[in-house]
């Protein structure tokens, strides 16, 4: 089905073959497909999801992972943080994505196919967005406490080799959920955002989404 710009408009105008947005040369030269209206919005949501979810990790020790424990046991804790961190990363992506293909605004101009592309494309550029400005947070949080506390370094007691070894897969580990996390939240932000899309065309309400404890009565 072909998307119709102003659900409004009836009678000759809506059934027109050239519609006024492909009417109009100039329309054309000067938008563009994708709007940053719904990509910021996206984003947005999805940096306050991450930074609340961490938060809570954070609190609940989720979040917080050491190889080693204090008194030099080995600790499986790194492993369920990188579980988390996965798990953060996929549903704050894909509430970006539904929310920047739920809020496009739909052109007459476009196939079916096409428009899950661009509703797809905008659920990404969200993820992107919200990525970068997450890294950018979490680079200046690091460098700000590397600074702290580059005087105050103190020496533990030698590790075994078993030890370190474990010390080093953590960053292994780590690193993967992350890269693993943004893989996936790419893919969530995706698909999300075609299904916003489709609820947008369909007109689908947003109960569907919204869990019934929280919808207005």
């Amino acid at each position: 089905m072909a998307e119709n710009l102003n659900p409004n408009i009836t009678g000759q105008s809506a059934a027109s073959p050239n519609p006024p947005h492909l009417a109009n040369p100039s329309y054309l030269a000067n938008s563009s497909y994708l709007e940053w209206g719904p990509v910021w919005a996206g984003a947005i949501v999805a940096v306050a999801i991450s930074t609340i979810l961490l938060q809570f990790g954070a609190s609940t020790g989720l979040a917080v992972g050491d190889a080693i424990r204090p008194d030099n046991t080995l600790s499986y804790n790194f492993i369920v943080a990188g579980l988390w961190i996965l798990l953060v990363s996929v549903s704050a992506s894909a509430a970006a994505g539904y929310i920047s293909g739920r809020m496009r605004m739909k052109l007459n101009d476009a196939a079916p196919d096409e428009v899950e592309f661009r509703d797809g494309i905008h659920g990404v550029t969200s993820w992107g967005l919200a990525t970068v400005i997450v890294a950018m947070a979490t680079a200046l949080t690091a460098a700000v406490a590397s600074s702290l506390t580059a005087a105050d370094v103190s020496t533990g007691p030698e590790l075994s080799g078993e030890m370190q070894n474990w010390a080093a897969n953590q960053t292994v580990i780590m690193g993967f959920a992350t890269a693993a996390g943004s893989a996936l939240g790419a893919a969530a932000a995706w698909f999300a955002s075609v299904t916003g899309g489709k609820h947008r065309n369909d007109g689908t309400s947003h109960h569907v989404v919204v869990p019934s404890p929280l919808r207005r009565k």
